[in-house]
């Protein structure tokens, strides 16, 4: 399974929170995967302090009692945690997605490198290096600059917007495809001007 990154954990948290909010039970083995080194620690700092407290105080009977000497439920413990961790999480979610954009850009641009630089070292120069180099990106699962690049989605829907198109033009008056006749010729006569 791949490493959970920042941009996965917002969502596993949420499905954690609604869950101890129904009263489900979650295992305690995934604090360390969904939280970090500090929050762990503060986790195991409140548990500490909440055991304390049973150890000293009998358990109250009301609501105002336990608000009076701060006595939790693990599971509320635990939860207060947890909502903390999303809303530092969904603060520096636009940080977070810069930082794996610079990670994918410098995985890919070693991958360039690596592949140019043994492309030149082998006696390829000029475009067979940098050919090199963009075969190496594909393999790895990169787009190289300069290709379209289209998914399957893509061209699915510029298939749909064609046939929207022709449906449409199908549709038009005599005069009004007449006129969008002309429009399509200056077109071209433009675009042979511009060559």
């Amino acid at each position: 399974m791949p490493k959970l990154n920042n941009t996965h954990l917002p969502e596993r948290i949420q499905e954690h929170i609604a869950k101890m909010e129904r009263g489900e039970e979650v295992e305690a083995k995934k604090d360390k995967t969904l939280l970090n080194e500090q929050q762990q620690k503060e986790l195991k700092e409140a548990l500490a302090h909440q055991q304390k407290l049973k150890k000293t105080h009998k358990r109250p009977k009301t609501q105002e009692e336990k608000d009076a000497i701060g006595w939790k439920e693990i599971r509320d413990v635990r939860l207060g945690i947890y909502k903390q961790a999303l809303e530092e999480l969904n603060a520096n979610v636009v940080d977070d997605i810069r930082e794996l954009q610079r990670q994918r850009e410098a995985k890919a641009a070693r991958v360039f490198m690596d592949a140019w630089s043994k492309a030149i070292d082998e006696g390829k120069r000029g475009a067979s290096a940098e050919s090199a180099g963009n075969i190496a990106l594909t393999r790895a699962g990169f787009t190289p600059k300069g290709s379209i690049g289209l998914t399957k989605r893509d061209r699915e829907i510029r298939e749909s917007e064609e046939a929207i198109l022709k449906m449409l033009e199908s549709k038009l008056s005599v005069e009004k495809k007449e006129q969008l006749d002309l429009v399509r010729e200056h077109e071209k006569a433009v675009k042979k001007r511009k060559k």
